[in-house]
């Protein structure tokens, strides 16, 4: 063998034979070299400078085909680490080896161990990653790095490390999480071994299936609580047919087309009878998920992901069924249903930083099974039994009606007589509020579904093509989904 099959490779006091072909077929910098003519091109030996010797050796075992040298050690994602830290919060011990690699990695342009670091991302590298990426200028591997961070959000919030980081770099995670086109998406029943997740597409006006197997824990589960936190929809609780009750939850992460396992509540909640609904509302507040009463529930409890436990909150003031709740600003509201005493005509408001309840207003008309969303400060619901206090006569008209929780004025914005506000599901979508039919009576077709937008800027309440023709006990979410789907 010609001793110019292989090349001296001298850094410092270190020498190390690599064969030429190799580093010509995995470096751009010695690629160059070779090819440029200079003295070092036909010599045996190349000397370099300023690298450091592990950052060199692990870029040469990746041109030899040899396995890389372990840059960060495995560990339980909630373990501190216990060696010197940076002023940000990251470990200078566990990013040396990473950046001497990834700093070599630029030096010689060795473009593939830069792809293999890129696909190999996980947990325990993305953060060092994106710090050392950033201080060499690979921005697409950074890029990669953030996006990474972004598609496992929740997985990261459990982590110290992350939780240690900078806030602006937390934000910047969030609001990776938070891009992608906003689609509108409903969850529903086809049979009873069947659940499917539909995508609405609005030029075709049809319904696309979502990737991802629904659990088979999931199956059978009626009277649930859904909510999106983060861009992961969640769901809760509910009952089986069998009349089990249930306090598992599961959640989709649309970045990943996965459905996973999450921690059960504390308690069971579902609706005492189906299709009843109205007794257990899942909500998303200020990062965590509120799951508020129940079928004999005054109890609540909430959800901190970075936790990953449910933990007990401030009681109802009175045990409620055939309410409705929804999130404003921060706050919890309450509105309509019956307490063990009558008809409940109080406005409730729980403030999460006090941990407590308060009568915030009082309704002009009682109202239950209704559906609320909200807007910053303005509360909209949507359809329900409205009784009138005069006449005491109720209607279940699909109607709309707005509170501001600022001015405490009531307005009703839209009432059609002809159709039911029962047993509808509706979300914020873009500009309007999406509204469907849970389920269909079996002598009923696709096309007597409820399948209306409300536009909260101009007040027009239009039909929308292509309501889903089958499936029942159907929720409506709003999600962003990433690109391409």
């Amino acid at each position: 063998m010609s001793s110019l099959d292989h090349v001296r490779i001298l850094l410092g006091s270190r020498s190390y034979s690599v064969p030429r072909d190799q580093l010509v077929a995995q470096s751009g910098y010695f690629q160059a070299l070779f090819r440029s003519g200079m003295r070092e091109s036909n010599g045996e030996a190349v000397t370099l400078h300023g690298l450091s010797q592990e950052g060199l050796e692990g870029v040469l075992r990746h041109i030899t085909g040899s396995p890389l040298p372990d840059c960060i050690p495995s560990e339980d994602p909630r373990c501190e680490r216990k060696t010197e830290e940076s002023g940000c919060g990251h470990d200078v011990s566990a990013q040396a080896p990473l950046q001497a690699l990834v700093e070599a990695a630029c030096y010689l342009q060795v473009h593939g161990l830069l792809s293999l670091l890129h696909s190999s991302l996980s947990p325990e590298t993305c953060l060092d990653l994106l710090d050392v990426c950033q201080l060499h200028g690979q921005w697409d591997l950074a890029s990669a790095s953030l996006r990474y961070m972004a598609t496992h959000y929740h997985s990261m919030l459990q982590r110290l490390d992350f939780q240690d980081s900078p806030a602006s770099l937390k934000e910047r995670v969030l609001e990776e999480r938070l891009r992608g086109a906003p689609a509108l998406l409903v969850l529903c029943q086809q049979g009873c071994d069947s659940w499917v997740l539909f995508r609405y597409s609005d030029e075709g006006g049809s319904w696309q299936v979502m990737p991802g197997t629904i659990p088979p824990s999931m199956l059978r589960v009626q009277g649930y609580g859904a909510a999106v936190l983060h861009n992961y929809l969640f769901v809760a609780g509910g009952t089986r047919e069998s009349g089990q009750e249930v306090s598992a939850m599961h959640s989709y992460n649309p970045s990943t087309g996965c459905w996973s396992e999450e921690p059960a509540m504390n308690q069971k909640r579902y609706p005492p009878t189906l299709p009843i609904m109205y007794n257990f509302r899942l909500l998303a507040v200020n990062g965590s998920l509120y799951a508020v009463g129940g079928h004999s529930l005054q109890t609540m409890e909430f959800f901190n992901p970075a936790q990953n436990m449910w933990t007990l909150a401030a009681p109802l003031p009175d045990t409620l069924v055939e309410f409705s709740a929804c999130e404003s600003l921060g706050r919890i509201y309450v509105i309509g249903g019956y307490t063990p005493r009558g008809r409940n005509l109080s406005v409730l408001r729980y403030c999460p930083s006090r941990d407590e309840w308060t009568v915030f207003d009082l309704c002009r008309q009682h109202v239950r099974k209704q559906q609320m969303v909200s807007i910053e400060e303005t509360l909209f619901l949507v359809g329900g039994f409205r009784r009138d206090p005069q006449s005491g006569q109720t209607e279940d008209s699909l109607s709309v009606h707005s509170y501001n929780t600022g001015t405490r004025e009531w307005n009703c914005l839209k009432v059609n007589t002809s159709k039911s506000g029962l047993s509808v599901s509706c979300t914020l979508h873009n500009d309007g509020i999406y509204i469907l039919s849970r389920g269909m009576n079996p002598n009923t077709v696709g096309k007597h579904r409820i399948f209306l937008k409300y536009c909260v800027f101009t007040g027009v309440c239009e039909y929308v093509r292509g309501p889903p023709t089958e499936g029942n006990n159907m929720q409506l979410f709003s999600m962003y989904l990433p690109h391409p789907l």
